[in-house]
């Protein structure tokens, strides 16, 4: 394990007191609070909300608390209003289901009203009146990255083998766990990154409160893995054997 003292940042250049950052990338920033930043292209991504959440557990029959939605909405707003991004980018799960419409709704459109223009890419868990109050596109492109949620194959046939781009999707809710061995453990969001022959894939950690993550395995064709972790506040890589 890398000491995260070693490879992190303290006080990071676009982070505020209340977060961390590490680049991941040059110009390419992970920052705790669940976000990927590129400092030039001035793009935020962020993945996997799952917006109302516990409105859909309710709706199954379970005792959910509300405290959800509007802890997502709150922590976004940070995000956006520190960083300042031009491009907004949501990669895919923007809900969890059809059962919070109106809510759902009112959230994307307060979202769009504080600047950045709006990314909404469509993922597995995206249908109900959402979809027909705003647009979902299946996959976005910004210069060398490509961002598409990562539920169906569409990176292949879009970009029909071009090299050298980076691939950017959700879907997996990839996470750490730390364990002390006694019984207690700790499981922590993270970025996995995969190099291939002529491209990369970096998969997002999941936005949602309610997202316990699971390990990520990389791919067998995968010739070198990064993963980082985001702690509350501070971001630092992980080693692999």
């Amino acid at each position: 394990m890398i000491d995260p003292a070693e490879k992190s940042t303290e006080v990071p250049p676009l982070a505020d007191q209340g977060s961390g950052q590490a680049e991941v990338a040059p110009g390419v920033f992970l920052d705790s609070r669940l976000g990927l930043y590129h400092q030039h292209e001035r793009w935020l991504a962020i993945s996997d909300v799952h917006f109302g959440y516990e409105m859909s557990r309710r709706a199954a029959g379970g005792l959910w608390p509300l405290w959800g939605m509007e802890t997502i909405e709150e922590r976004l707003n940070q995000l956006v209003c520190g960083l300042s991004p031009d491009t907004l980018v949501l990669t895919g799960d923007v809900v969890d289901s059809a059962a919070a419409p109106e809510e759902a709704i009112a959230w994307l459109s307060r979202l769009s009203e504080l600047g950045p223009e709006l990314i909404l890419i469509a993922g597995n868990h995206d249908r109900g009146q959402i979809r027909r109050h705003f647009e979902f596109v299946p996959w976005f492109r910004s210069g060398s990255f490509f961002f598409h949620h990562g539920h169906q194959f569409c990176f292949e046939e879009e970009t029909k083998g071009e090299s050298g781009l980076i691939e950017i999707t959700g879907h997996q809710h990839p996470s750490i766990r730390y364990s002390d061995g006694a019984g207690t453990s700790l499981r922590l969001p993270s970025l996995a990154m995969e190099s291939f022959t002529n491209h990369s894939r970096w998969v997002l950690p999941a936005f949602s409160p309610w997202a316990g993550g699971g390990a990520y395995r990389p791919s067998e064709k995968c010739s070198e893995f990064h993963q980082w972790a985001c702690g509350q506040f501070r971001v630092f890589e992980v080693s692999h054997p």
